[in-house]
């Protein structure tokens, strides 16, 4: 019988394969009784994924992602701080030895016992605190050994759908290079970093498919249709005949994309349009040579200071990974941003400025940077040393005025100066950047240009702070909206400012990778898009099949709309001749 179960659509096309259910849970723990010489053995086996968990949570602790909840931080030192409790680090060690149990039936018998001392509580905030402690002993549990998760296994996973509650955007990381064919989430909004990060690695993936391991069972045949965001669970004869043919159709449009890497950017009325690649390690070059890029629109620094356990990256370090990017690159343009770190991720270095009860509107991005010059400084010298290699340019994220950028110039030039001192050769003329990622940057754009050789339009950010929407708070975020009227107005006001002055303008945010919004930013006088190499060959096509002064007089109205259903009718009448994926 075929069960569809619906939720939000990553892209990446279809997969068909048989379920992995990621998330072993302690309901289905079964009891086995040990030998007296295996007891020693288990108590063992629990230590040892006592201590995976610490470090786990230590690691992670000192690598939040660049936009998590302020709260993260203090979250995973309470759970840091559990792992020392005696009902949690010793209490299952005595029941393996008095029950003479394995480790997984002790963890269950203790999370139950917790849970039921929590729930004769009368305090309703303590009643609460039964979820942290219980998620505690569910991640010793998965971290036992025979329990915990190897992305890389070569058998059993190849080709198969990974079914979880949630993934990170480090098991993101993970799961680009696993043997996994696509994935189904329980969470999951459709404007959160997972769901951005999952986009763009162009892999099946449906997200917030509510209850999902509920249904699905281990081994059991199941479709990922990443492109309608449907789910289907063991599916008859007729219905997976369906899918493959529409998988053999989406397949064979993807190998049609791949004959026109080479083509040159330009629009049926002979408008030249760059495409720039996003890329968060060096890595990811391969991919941006590979899809034919005109240069890399945006290097995502601050990702270089998550890789290592509460370690920030020396000036060396920071060199060399500039400098393989350019090599790869050779004389292509490279735009680096400097690090927009901030406060929730409160890496060791910056512990002394603590908690911020809103880190969207806190000490991040520029403001960070300027606070902290040695780091700030390290990082524009590494970044100089590399433009003596290659054609960089450097952007500074988060400037809110003309007065800041000044600010982050100047110790770029103090920066220089100490290169020269040493007799370190770097490119003189570098190109400097602004983001206009807030509001007041995007009102005051004659200013920030006395500084700025170039601009970027940081979509994601700009449109979380116009609508006053936290993007990852699942509760709001289908108010996150693109094609609000003012979303559409400022960008448009950016767009026509910049090009008025000589200004290159690009935009680096997500809508400069949804095919649906190519057009219609082409017809506001965009010509520079960065986005996920994922994405290029998609919107290239698109750009390949619009004729500029078609469109323009049909942008211009939906401009002059105030009504989000009209604008959303405009701009799929802008679209009706071709085909989106």
């Amino acid at each position: 019988m075929n069960i569809a179960l619906h939720g939000i659509g990553l892209g990446g096309g279809i997969a068909i394969g048989q379920a992995f259910i990621l998330d072993k849970d302690l309901e289905d723990v079964a009891q086995f009784t040990l030998e007296d010489s295996e007891v020693a053995t288990e108590v063992l086996r629990f230590e040892n994924a006592l201590r995976s968990t610490r470090k786990e949570l230590e690691y992670l602790r000192g690598n939040i992602p660049y936009d998590a909840p302020a709260e993260l931080g203090a979250f995973l030192s309470l759970n840091i701080m559990m792992l020392s409790d005696s009902q949690i680090a010793q209490a299952p060690v005595e029941l393996i030895k008095r029950e003479s149990c394995n480790a997984e039936w002790a963890i269950k018998l203790q999370a139950d016992y917790l849970s039921h001392q929590f729930d004769e509580m009368e305090d309703e905030y303590l009643k609460e605190r039964k979820t942290d402690v219980v998620q505690v002993l569910e991640r010793i549990f998965r971290n036992l050994e025979g329990n915990k998760f190897d992305w890389n296994d070569e058998g059993k996973f190849e080709r198969g759908i990974l079914v979880t509650r949630d993934l990170s955007p480090a098991d993101l990381v993970h799961f680009k290079d696993s043997n996994f064919a696509g994935f189904i989430t329980d969470f999951g909004s459709r404007t959160s970093h997972t769901a951005i990060v999952g986009r763009n690695l162009d892999i099946p993936a449906v997200v917030g498919v509510a209850n999902a391991r509920q249904f699905v069972r281990e081994d059991e045949i199941i479709i990922v249709d990443g492109i309608q965001g449907v789910v289907i669970i063991n599916p008859d004869k007729i219905v997976l005949n369906e899918y493959k043919r529409r998988k053999k159709e989406w397949l064979e449009s993807r190998q049609k994309l791949r004959a026109i890497r080479k083509d040159e950017t330009v629009t049926k009325d002979g408008v030249k349009v760059e495409i720039f690649a996003n890329i968060e390690v060096p890595d990811d070059v391969e991919d941006v040579k590979y899809n034919n890029a005109a240069g890399i629109g945006l290097f995502r620094s601050e990702f270089l200071f998550f890789s290592q356990d509460n370690h920030i990256a020396s000036e060396e370090e920071q060199f060399e990974a500039y400098l393989k990017v350019v090599k790869v690159m050779k004389k292509l343009p490279i735009t680096i941003r400097t690090a927009d770190l901030g406060a929730d991720k409160n890496p060791l270095w910056n512990s002394s400025h603590g908690e911020a009860e809103n880190p969207a509107l806190g000490l991040t991005g520029i403001r960070l940077s300027l606070a902290e010059h040695g780091f700030f400084r390290t990082q524009l010298r590494a970044i100089l040393r590399a433009s003596h290699y290659g054609k960089i340019q450097i952007m500074f994220p988060m400037i809110s005025s003309a007065w800041e950028l000044k600010q982050a110039v100047n110790q770029l030039e103090l920066a220089k100066e100490e290169l020269r001192e040493e007799k370190i050769p770097f490119d003189n003329e570098i190109k400097v950047g602004s983001m206009i990622e807030i509001p007041a940057a995007a009102l005051s754009l004659k200013g920030i240009f006395n500084y700025a050789d170039f601009i970027s339009i940081g979509t994601n950010d700009l449109i979380q702070y116009l609508l006053a929407i936290d993007r990852n708070d699942e509760s709001v975020s289908y108010l996150y909206d693109p094609l609000h009227p003012a979303v559409l107005q400022v960008i448009s006001h950016v767009i026509r400012t910049a090009n008025k002055e000589n200004i290159p303008v690009s935009i680096c945010g997500e809508m400069a990778g949804n095919v649906k919004l190519t057009r219609l930013l082409l017809g506001m006088g965009l010509r520079k898009f960065s986005m996920y190499s994922a994405n290029i060959l998609n919107v290239k096509k698109i750009i390949l099949n619009s004729d500029v002064a078609d469109i323009a007089n049909k942008v211009s109205k939906i401009l002059r709309s105030e009504s989000r259903e009209r604008i959303y009718e405009l701009v799929d009448q802008l679209n009706e001749d071709i085909e989106l994926f």
